[in-house]
Parts: C-alpha cells; sequence; structure tokens
C-alpha cells in the first residue's frame, strides 16, 4: 500500500509523562523501637511504614481520605500484621495524619519518583 507524500508526515513523539501509581485502602500504625532495622534503614528524620510489596527503600505519600492530612514515608519494614491493611506506619507518621485514636485509616497512597528527592539520592557527588 502505497502511501501519498502529505500522509507520510509523522507526528513529533508526545513526551513520555509517568503518572503516580495510587492505591487506596486500609493504614494502621505500629510503634518502631528505636534500634530496630527499620529505623537503621531510615534516615533520621524519615517516618518509615512497613508494606509487603513494595521494594523496600520506596517513599510513598499516605493521605488521609477522613480528613486530608499527608505524610511522606520510607518502605523499611515488611510484615503488615493485619491482613486487610495496605500499609503500617510508625507512631510518629499516624500521630502526624492524626490517625493514634482511631487505630486504622482509610488512606490513599502514592508511590513517589526518586527524582523528586533529588537531595537524598546517594552517589558520587561528580
Amino acid at each position: 500500500m502505497a502511501l501519498n507524500s502529505s500522509a507520510q508526515v509523522m507526528n513529533p513523539k508526545k513526551p513520555d509523562v509517568k503518572k503516580p501509581v495510587t492505591l487506596e485502602g486500609y493504614a494502621v500504625w505500629y510503634n518502631v523501637p528505636p534500634n530496630s532495622l527499620a529505623r537503621r534503614r531510615a534516615d533520621k528524620d524519615e517516618f518509615t511504614a512497613a508494606n509487603n510489596r513494595l521494594p523496600l527503600g520506596t517513599r510513598v505519600r499516605v493521605t488521609h481520605l477522613g480528613n486530608g492530612k499527608s505524610v511522606v514515608v520510607r518502605i523499611t519494614d515488611r510484615g503488615i500484621t493485619d491482613r486487610h491493611s495496605l500499609i503500617d506506619l510508625c507512631k510518629e507518621a499516624a500521630a502526624k495524619l492524626g490517625m493514634l485514636s482511631e487505630g486504622s485509616a482509610r488512606v490513599r497512597l502514592e508511590i513517589l519518583a526518586e527524582d523528586k528527592f533529588p537531595a537524598l539520592k546517594k552517589g558520587p557527588s561528580w
């Protein structure tokens, strides 16, 4: 099938825009011991969380769907204890979300790309 020259004009390729991956479900919280491996995997001022499926080191924005508060946590642990929860948050992150007294809350998780945190990337400085 022959194409005429006007039909051969190619459309410029659109840039590859990646939408953030989001999940919705329930979050619970747990008290992370200060000298635990989960705390040692995180930076000093980072909030930590546990998830069985996301890779360790993944940064996730957790938004409480009831009050709109959000916090960024880093997955540093495995072993969610409640089968119906999506993520286990450290006590400090749960307090920032305002869910300590509730025990669990409906949340949205947004998996963040590492390029949103350029200062936290590790590697040679050259």
